[in-house]
Protein backbone atom coordinates (compact mmCIF):
# COMPACT_ATOMS: atom_id res chain seq x y z
CA UNK A 1 0.00 0.00 0.00
CA UNK A 2 1.14 3.43 -0.76
CA UNK A 3 0.54 6.48 0.65
CA UNK A 4 -1.40 9.91 -0.31
CA UNK A 5 -2.81 13.15 0.81
CA UNK A 6 -6.34 13.26 0.18
CA UNK A 7 -7.51 17.01 0.36
CA UNK A 8 -11.18 17.58 0.59
CA UNK A 9 -13.19 21.07 0.56
CA UNK A 10 -16.49 22.51 1.05
CA UNK A 11 -16.67 26.36 -0.81
CA UNK A 12 -19.23 28.48 -1.65
CA UNK A 13 -18.77 31.03 -4.96
CA UNK A 14 -21.19 33.79 -5.14
CA UNK A 15 -22.68 34.62 -8.86
CA UNK A 16 -20.40 33.89 -10.84
CA UNK A 17 -19.27 32.10 -14.22
CA UNK A 18 -15.86 31.10 -13.08
CA UNK A 19 -15.05 28.14 -15.76
CA UNK A 20 -17.28 28.04 -19.05
CA UNK A 21 -17.58 26.31 -21.85
CA UNK A 22 -17.50 26.92 -25.61
CA UNK A 23 -21.05 28.71 -25.91
CA UNK A 24 -19.49 30.67 -22.85
CA UNK A 25 -21.95 28.92 -20.47
CA UNK A 26 -21.11 27.49 -17.15
CA UNK A 27 -19.85 24.60 -16.73
CA UNK A 28 -21.94 21.41 -15.53
CA UNK A 29 -23.00 18.16 -14.91
CA UNK A 30 -25.51 15.71 -14.06
CA UNK A 31 -25.03 14.25 -11.08
CA UNK A 32 -27.39 12.06 -8.61
CA UNK A 33 -30.04 12.85 -11.86
CA UNK A 34 -29.82 16.45 -11.25
CA UNK A 35 -27.59 19.23 -13.06
CA UNK A 36 -24.86 20.45 -10.78
CA UNK A 37 -22.34 23.31 -11.07
CA UNK A 38 -19.16 21.81 -12.46
CA UNK A 39 -15.41 23.32 -12.84
CA UNK A 40 -13.46 21.22 -14.40
CA UNK A 41 -9.91 20.10 -13.07
CA UNK A 42 -7.61 21.30 -16.32
CA UNK A 43 -9.06 24.92 -14.75
CA UNK A 44 -8.61 24.93 -10.97
CA UNK A 45 -5.27 23.39 -11.68
CA UNK A 46 -4.12 26.09 -13.94
CA UNK A 47 -5.21 28.32 -11.03
CA UNK A 48 -3.39 26.30 -8.64
CA UNK A 49 0.14 26.58 -11.12
CA UNK A 50 -0.55 30.48 -11.61
CA UNK A 51 -0.98 30.53 -7.41
CA UNK A 52 2.39 29.26 -6.80
CA UNK A 53 3.77 32.35 -8.83
CA UNK A 54 1.16 35.46 -7.39
CA UNK A 55 1.04 33.98 -3.71
CA UNK A 56 4.95 33.38 -3.89
CA UNK A 57 4.62 29.60 -2.61
CA UNK A 58 7.16 28.72 -5.56
CA UNK A 59 10.39 30.43 -6.62
CA UNK A 60 10.20 31.13 -10.18
CA UNK A 61 12.93 29.23 -11.45
CA UNK A 62 11.59 26.42 -9.68
CA UNK A 63 8.38 26.46 -12.03
CA UNK A 64 7.80 25.49 -15.96
CA UNK A 65 6.06 26.95 -18.38
CA UNK A 66 2.63 25.52 -20.27
CA UNK A 67 3.64 27.73 -23.82
CA UNK A 68 3.66 27.06 -27.93
CA UNK A 69 6.52 29.22 -27.85
CA UNK A 70 9.04 27.70 -26.43
CA UNK A 71 11.25 28.58 -29.17
CA UNK A 72 10.72 32.51 -28.09
CA UNK A 73 11.85 31.46 -24.40
CA UNK A 74 15.36 29.72 -25.66
CA UNK A 75 15.72 32.47 -28.54
CA UNK A 76 15.80 34.69 -25.21
CA UNK A 77 17.82 32.75 -23.20
CA UNK A 78 20.36 32.40 -25.96
CA UNK A 79 20.38 36.24 -26.34
CA UNK A 80 21.36 36.88 -22.90
CA UNK A 81 24.64 34.34 -23.24
CA UNK A 82 25.30 35.81 -27.09
CA UNK A 83 24.11 39.43 -27.05
CA UNK A 84 26.16 40.02 -30.01
CA UNK A 85 23.89 37.11 -32.17
CA UNK A 86 21.84 38.66 -34.46
CA UNK A 87 18.06 37.95 -33.68
CA UNK A 88 16.76 36.05 -36.44
CA UNK A 89 20.21 33.38 -35.87
CA UNK A 90 19.17 32.95 -31.98
CA UNK A 91 15.79 31.77 -33.29
CA UNK A 92 17.19 29.93 -36.01
CA UNK A 93 19.52 28.28 -33.57
CA UNK A 94 17.02 27.98 -30.91
CA UNK A 95 14.48 26.17 -33.41
CA UNK A 96 17.47 23.40 -34.38
CA UNK A 97 17.59 22.48 -30.59
CA UNK A 98 14.08 22.77 -28.94
CA UNK A 99 12.97 20.47 -32.34
CA UNK A 100 16.12 18.08 -32.09
CA UNK A 101 14.98 17.80 -27.95
CA UNK A 102 11.54 17.33 -28.42
CA UNK A 103 10.25 16.76 -32.03
CA UNK A 104 8.42 19.84 -31.81
CA UNK A 105 7.41 21.05 -35.30
CA UNK A 106 7.04 24.64 -36.16
CA UNK A 107 3.77 26.53 -37.15
CA UNK A 108 2.90 28.41 -39.57
CA UNK A 109 3.46 32.38 -40.17
CA UNK A 110 -0.25 32.87 -39.86
CA UNK A 111 -0.43 31.02 -36.62
CA UNK A 112 2.10 33.06 -34.71
CA UNK A 113 0.97 35.49 -31.94
CA UNK A 114 2.35 38.09 -29.85
CA UNK A 115 3.85 37.34 -26.87
CA UNK A 116 6.11 39.03 -24.13
CA UNK A 117 9.53 36.77 -25.42
CA UNK A 118 11.24 37.17 -28.56
CA UNK A 119 10.03 37.39 -32.12
CA UNK A 120 10.69 33.05 -33.12
CA UNK A 121 7.59 30.79 -34.56
CA UNK A 122 5.55 28.86 -32.48
CA UNK A 123 5.25 25.25 -32.37
CA UNK A 124 2.04 23.11 -33.32
CA UNK A 125 2.59 21.49 -29.76
CA UNK A 126 2.06 22.86 -26.46
CA UNK A 127 5.47 22.18 -24.57
CA UNK A 128 5.52 22.29 -20.58
CA UNK A 129 9.28 23.36 -20.20
CA UNK A 130 11.42 23.62 -16.96
CA UNK A 131 12.87 27.54 -16.20
CA UNK A 132 16.66 25.65 -15.30
CA UNK A 133 15.27 23.38 -18.16
CA UNK A 134 15.72 26.04 -20.93
CA UNK A 135 18.85 27.20 -19.10
CA UNK A 136 20.29 24.12 -19.81
CA UNK A 137 19.48 23.82 -23.36
CA UNK A 138 20.11 27.56 -24.07
CA UNK A 139 23.85 26.32 -22.66
CA UNK A 140 24.43 23.77 -25.17
CA UNK A 141 22.95 25.53 -27.67
CA UNK A 142 25.63 28.58 -27.22
CA UNK A 143 28.00 25.46 -27.11
CA UNK A 144 27.46 24.31 -30.56
CA UNK A 145 26.31 27.65 -32.27
CA UNK A 146 29.08 27.68 -34.69
CA UNK A 147 27.53 24.46 -36.55
CA UNK A 148 24.67 22.90 -34.71
CA UNK A 149 23.94 20.47 -37.30
CA UNK A 150 27.01 18.68 -36.36
CA UNK A 151 27.07 19.73 -32.86
CA UNK A 152 23.89 17.71 -32.80
CA UNK A 153 25.55 14.55 -34.24
CA UNK A 154 28.22 13.78 -31.84
CA UNK A 155 26.83 11.31 -29.60
CA UNK A 156 27.79 12.95 -26.48
CA UNK A 157 26.14 16.14 -27.21
CA UNK A 158 22.84 14.36 -28.50
CA UNK A 159 22.81 12.77 -25.30
CA UNK A 160 23.10 16.02 -23.43
CA UNK A 161 20.58 17.95 -25.21
CA UNK A 162 18.08 15.34 -24.59
CA UNK A 163 18.54 14.51 -21.04
CA UNK A 164 18.43 18.45 -20.93
CA UNK A 165 14.79 18.32 -22.50
CA UNK A 166 13.37 15.21 -20.40
CA UNK A 167 14.57 16.63 -17.34
CA UNK A 168 12.00 17.23 -14.81
CA UNK A 169 13.31 20.16 -12.62
CA UNK A 170 10.68 21.83 -11.62
CA UNK A 171 7.74 21.94 -9.10
CA UNK A 172 4.54 22.02 -11.24
CA UNK A 173 5.62 19.79 -13.88
CA UNK A 174 6.74 17.41 -10.87
CA UNK A 175 3.35 17.41 -8.95
CA UNK A 176 1.03 17.81 -12.42
CA UNK A 177 3.04 15.67 -14.72
CA UNK A 178 3.96 16.21 -18.17
CA UNK A 179 2.62 14.55 -21.44
CA UNK A 180 4.45 15.47 -24.58
CA UNK A 181 2.54 13.60 -27.91
CA UNK A 182 6.03 13.90 -29.47
CA UNK A 183 8.86 12.16 -27.15
CA UNK A 184 7.63 9.36 -25.28
CA UNK A 185 10.71 10.22 -22.84
CA UNK A 186 9.34 13.43 -21.94
CA UNK A 187 6.29 12.29 -20.32
CA UNK A 188 5.87 12.38 -16.83
CA UNK A 189 3.08 10.65 -14.68
CA UNK A 190 1.29 13.08 -12.52
CA UNK A 191 1.85 12.79 -8.77
CA UNK A 192 -1.62 14.86 -8.28
CA UNK A 193 -5.22 13.73 -8.93
CA UNK A 194 -7.60 16.39 -9.19
CA UNK A 195 -11.20 15.62 -9.19
CA UNK A 196 -13.79 18.12 -10.95
CA UNK A 197 -15.37 20.28 -8.93
CA UNK A 198 -19.09 19.54 -8.24
CA UNK A 199 -22.03 21.49 -6.71
CA UNK A 200 -23.44 19.54 -3.30
CA UNK A 201 -26.87 20.76 -5.02
CA UNK A 202 -29.27 21.04 -7.55
CA UNK A 203 -27.85 24.48 -9.67
CA UNK A 204 -30.40 26.24 -11.57
CA UNK A 205 -28.10 28.37 -14.09
CA UNK A 206 -29.11 32.11 -14.47
CA UNK A 207 -29.43 35.00 -16.81
CA UNK A 208 -27.49 38.21 -16.14
CA UNK A 209 -29.41 40.89 -18.83
CA UNK A 210 -26.75 43.36 -18.60
CA UNK A 211 -26.24 47.32 -20.43
CA UNK A 212 -23.41 49.88 -21.04
CA UNK A 213 -24.23 53.51 -21.49
CA UNK A 214 -22.06 55.95 -23.80
CA UNK A 215 -20.85 58.67 -21.52
CA UNK A 216 -20.83 61.24 -24.45
CA UNK A 217 -24.30 60.38 -26.12
CA UNK A 218 -27.17 62.83 -25.22
CA UNK A 219 -30.19 59.91 -25.62
CA UNK A 220 -30.70 57.68 -22.51
CA UNK A 221 -30.56 53.86 -25.02
CA UNK A 222 -27.90 52.02 -23.76
CA UNK A 223 -24.34 51.70 -25.67
CA UNK A 224 -24.07 47.92 -25.30
CA UNK A 225 -26.57 45.32 -23.86
CA UNK A 226 -26.24 41.69 -23.79
CA UNK A 227 -26.90 38.63 -21.74
CA UNK A 228 -24.84 36.52 -19.66
CA UNK A 229 -25.31 33.26 -17.88
CA UNK A 230 -24.19 32.50 -14.01
CA UNK A 231 -24.40 30.57 -11.02
CA UNK A 232 -24.11 30.51 -7.15
CA UNK A 233 -22.74 26.93 -6.13
CA UNK A 234 -22.13 25.57 -3.05
CA UNK A 235 -19.12 22.55 -4.53
CA UNK A 236 -17.23 20.17 -3.23
CA UNK A 237 -13.52 19.57 -4.24
CA UNK A 238 -10.78 16.70 -4.55
CA UNK A 239 -7.38 16.36 -4.78
CA UNK A 240 -4.48 13.55 -4.08
CA UNK A 241 -1.24 13.93 -3.92
CA UNK A 242 0.73 10.40 -4.22
CA UNK A 243 4.13 10.40 -1.52
CA UNK A 244 6.02 8.06 -3.43
CA UNK A 245 5.41 9.29 -7.14
CA UNK A 246 6.18 13.00 -5.65
CA UNK A 247 9.46 11.80 -4.75
CA UNK A 248 10.21 10.16 -7.90
CA UNK A 249 9.09 13.03 -9.63
CA UNK A 250 11.42 15.49 -7.45
CA UNK A 251 14.20 12.83 -8.67
CA UNK A 252 15.96 15.62 -10.63
CA UNK A 253 14.65 18.97 -9.18
CA UNK A 254 17.59 21.11 -7.82
CA UNK A 255 16.23 24.02 -6.01
CA UNK A 256 15.66 24.62 -2.84
CA UNK A 257 12.16 23.57 -1.45
CA UNK A 258 11.96 19.96 0.35
CA UNK A 259 9.79 17.60 -0.26
CA UNK A 260 7.25 19.48 2.82
CA UNK A 261 7.71 22.77 0.87
CA UNK A 262 6.25 21.50 -2.32
CA UNK A 263 3.79 19.43 -0.54
CA UNK A 264 2.87 22.56 1.93
CA UNK A 265 2.84 24.80 -1.43
CA UNK A 266 0.48 21.90 -3.62
CA UNK A 267 -2.35 21.91 -0.19
CA UNK A 268 -1.76 26.03 0.24
CA UNK A 269 -2.44 26.34 -3.22
CA UNK A 270 -5.36 23.89 -3.68
CA UNK A 271 -7.37 26.05 -0.55
CA UNK A 272 -6.48 29.58 -2.16
CA UNK A 273 -6.82 29.19 -5.85
CA UNK A 274 -9.65 30.28 -7.55
CA UNK A 275 -10.32 29.85 -11.44
CA UNK A 276 -10.57 33.26 -12.93
CA UNK A 277 -13.13 33.17 -15.41
CA UNK A 278 -14.90 36.48 -15.35
CA UNK A 279 -13.33 37.50 -12.13
CA UNK A 280 -13.56 41.13 -12.79
CA UNK A 281 -17.62 41.27 -13.30
CA UNK A 282 -18.19 39.04 -10.08
CA UNK A 283 -15.02 39.03 -7.97
CA UNK A 284 -15.69 35.62 -7.00
CA UNK A 285 -12.67 34.92 -4.61
CA UNK A 286 -13.75 33.00 -2.18
CA UNK A 287 -12.01 29.89 0.46
CA UNK A 288 -13.41 27.10 1.34
CA UNK A 289 -15.31 26.87 4.27
CA UNK A 290 -14.00 23.39 5.09
CA UNK A 291 -10.66 22.06 4.35
CA UNK A 292 -9.94 18.63 5.25
CA UNK A 293 -6.51 16.93 4.97
CA UNK A 294 -5.99 12.81 5.28
CA UNK A 295 -2.70 11.17 4.97
CA UNK A 296 -3.74 7.61 4.20
CA UNK A 297 -2.88 4.48 2.19
CA UNK A 298 -6.62 4.68 1.01
CA UNK A 299 -7.57 8.29 -0.81
CA UNK A 300 -10.98 8.03 -1.31
CA UNK A 301 -13.39 10.59 -3.16
CA UNK A 302 -15.98 11.78 -0.73
CA UNK A 303 -18.87 12.80 -3.21
CA UNK A 304 -20.74 10.45 -2.94
CA UNK A 305 -21.94 12.10 0.10
CA UNK A 306 -23.79 14.26 -2.85
CA UNK A 307 -25.70 11.76 -4.76
CA UNK A 308 -28.56 12.38 -3.26
CA UNK A 309 -28.73 16.50 -3.70
CA UNK A 310 -28.61 18.93 -0.57
CA UNK A 311 -32.43 20.30 -0.50
CA UNK A 312 -32.46 23.44 1.31
CA UNK A 313 -35.27 26.52 1.69
CA UNK A 314 -32.74 28.40 4.17
CA UNK A 315 -29.71 28.59 6.06
CA UNK A 316 -28.01 27.89 2.92
CA UNK A 317 -26.44 24.55 1.58
CA UNK A 318 -23.34 24.34 3.88
CA UNK A 319 -24.59 22.94 7.40
CA UNK A 320 -26.94 20.29 5.85
CA UNK A 321 -23.26 19.30 3.35
CA UNK A 322 -21.09 19.60 6.51
CA UNK A 323 -23.15 17.04 8.57
CA UNK A 324 -23.56 14.40 5.26
CA UNK A 325 -19.63 15.18 4.73
CA UNK A 326 -19.29 13.90 8.44
CA UNK A 327 -21.54 10.99 8.05
CA UNK A 328 -19.75 9.73 4.65
CA UNK A 329 -16.15 9.90 6.45
CA UNK A 330 -17.87 8.27 9.30
CA UNK A 331 -19.11 5.52 7.16
CA UNK A 332 -16.38 4.94 4.39
CA UNK A 333 -13.61 5.00 6.67
CA UNK A 334 -15.64 1.93 8.84
CA UNK A 335 -15.79 0.15 5.81
CA UNK A 336 -12.93 0.66 3.64
CA UNK A 337 -10.70 3.12 5.60
CA UNK A 338 -7.06 3.45 7.09
CA UNK A 339 -6.50 2.44 10.37
CA UNK A 340 -3.44 4.84 10.22
CA UNK A 341 -4.81 8.09 8.91
CA UNK A 342 -5.05 11.27 10.32
CA UNK A 343 -6.88 14.09 9.26
CA UNK A 344 -6.52 17.59 10.14
CA UNK A 345 -9.71 19.94 9.57
CA UNK A 346 -9.88 23.91 9.31
CA UNK A 347 -13.43 26.00 9.12
CA UNK A 348 -14.53 28.99 8.90
CA UNK A 349 -17.96 28.50 10.31
CA UNK A 350 -16.83 26.45 13.68
CA UNK A 351 -20.78 26.08 14.30
CA UNK A 352 -22.57 25.41 11.01
CA UNK A 353 -19.66 22.53 10.70
CA UNK A 354 -19.63 20.90 13.97
CA UNK A 355 -20.95 17.45 12.72
CA UNK A 356 -17.16 17.33 11.43
CA UNK A 357 -15.15 18.03 14.13
CA UNK A 358 -14.87 14.48 15.31
CA UNK A 359 -13.91 13.43 11.79
CA UNK A 360 -10.47 15.03 12.33
CA UNK A 361 -7.88 17.49 14.64
CA UNK A 362 -9.06 20.95 13.80
CA UNK A 363 -6.50 23.22 13.47
CA UNK A 364 -6.50 27.13 13.36
CA UNK A 365 -4.66 28.10 10.02
CA UNK A 366 -4.41 27.02 6.99
CA UNK A 367 -0.66 27.66 7.38
CA UNK A 368 -1.00 25.24 9.99
CA UNK A 369 -2.94 22.24 8.26
CA UNK A 370 -0.35 22.52 5.69
CA UNK A 371 2.78 21.97 7.40
CA UNK A 372 1.16 19.18 9.97
CA UNK A 373 -0.06 16.58 6.53
CA UNK A 374 3.14 17.54 4.77
CA UNK A 375 5.31 16.33 7.64
CA UNK A 376 3.18 13.24 8.21
CA UNK A 377 3.36 12.71 4.19
CA UNK A 378 7.15 12.97 4.33
CA UNK A 379 7.31 10.61 7.04
CA UNK A 380 5.22 8.20 5.67
CA UNK A 381 6.76 8.00 2.16
CA UNK A 382 10.46 7.82 3.77
CA UNK A 383 8.89 4.79 5.71
CA UNK A 384 7.60 3.67 2.59
CA UNK A 385 10.39 3.88 0.69
CA UNK A 386 12.29 2.04 3.09
CA UNK A 387 9.94 -0.85 3.20
CA UNK A 388 10.65 -0.88 -0.62
CA UNK A 389 14.14 -1.49 -0.28
CA UNK A 390 14.32 -4.11 2.22
CA UNK A 391 14.59 -7.48 1.50
CA UNK A 392 11.61 -9.74 1.27
CA UNK A 393 11.96 -12.72 3.97
CA UNK A 394 10.64 -15.20 1.16
CA UNK A 395 13.48 -13.81 -1.56
CA UNK A 396 16.29 -15.07 1.20
CA UNK A 397 14.44 -18.75 1.51
CA UNK A 398 13.94 -18.68 -2.93
CA UNK A 399 17.89 -18.30 -2.50
CA UNK A 400 18.51 -20.96 -0.31
CA UNK A 401 16.92 -23.71 -2.25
Amino acid sequence: MTVHLALHALQTLPPSNANRDDLGSPKTAVYGGVPRARISSQAWKRAMRTHFTTAGLVPAEDLAVRTRHGIGLLTAEILVRRPEMDDAAAAALAEAVLAFATGATTDTAAARRKTTVAAAPATRETLFLGRRQIARLADLAVDGAEDITAFLKTKENAAAVWAAAASRDAVDIALFGRMVATGDDLTLDAAVQVAQAIAVHRTPVETDFFSALDDLAQDSGAGIIGRREFLSPTLYRHAVLTGPDLAANLADYAGSMSFQRVTAAFVRAFAESVPGGHITSYAHTTRPTVLIATVTGSPLNLVGAFETPIETTSGGHLPAAAERLAEHITATATAYGDPEARSWLLTTDPRATEPLHKTASREASLTALAVLCADELDRRTDAHRRAQLAPRPDAAVRGQR
